[in-house]
């Protein structure tokens, strides 16, 4: 089926192409979504080269979670909320990146080596992401959303969900987490001692 035919398909029909590992359908989708993503992004972001590396993740999570998606939304409700996700990880980061960057500036003594401790520190974070980052969607979308300091009803009202199933999402991904910590606290301390 060619990707011509496809511009007159549904949404539904789309997906369910695509599910089925149909790059057409996936090449359509794309054309249909990516300039209104794009501008959500970069009117937020007000920096287009991180507004496309975003609208790109987006659509490379897409196609390579496309047999596992369950998408129960309209498929723009769904893009949108990943973009507007990966837009506030974004934002998240680079708040982070300089109130810790002040914080050290203000911290450090003079002629301090912290170069350790800082490796030590990316080699979590970096663990810690990987983690969160197999979350199952909708846990990883709360805890991430709770991180940013919004309340449980913020997030309700940003999910359209209860206020108990975003505790519900909340308390798995804790569990998950703390479960994958105590692994990898087990691990260091098998290879110190």
């Amino acid at each position: 089926m060619g990707s011509v035919n496809l511009q007159f398909h549904s949404d539904e029909d789309l997906l369910l192409l695509l599910q089925r590992g149909g790059h057409h359908a996936f090449r359509e989708i794309y054309k249909r979504y990516w300039d209104k993503l794009l501008y959500i992004a970069g009117k937020k972001l007000d920096d287009l080269s991180e507004a496309e590396s975003i609208v790109q993740d987006v659509f490379v999570d897409l196609w390579q979670r496309r047999e596992i998606l369950e998408i129960k939304q309209q498929l723009a409700g769904y893009l949108v909320v990943a973009v507007r996700y990966r837009m506030l990880n974004f934002l998240a980061r680079q708040q982070r990146a300089k109130t810790y960057i002040q914080e050290t500036a203000r911290n450090q003594e003079p002629g301090e080596n912290s170069t350790e401790e800082l490796l030590g520190f990316e080699e979590l974070r970096g663990w810690l992401e990987k983690m969160v980052s197999r979350l199952p969607e909708k846990c990883q979308l709360a805890y991430r959303l709770r991180g940013e300091g919004y309340s449980q009803r913020e997030i309700a009202g940003y999910m359209k969900v209860s206020e108990k199933t975003v505790e519900t999402h909340i308390s798995r991904a804790l569990k998950i987490l703390r479960t994958g910590l105590g692994q990898l606290i087990s691990r260091m301390w098998m290879f110190f001692f």
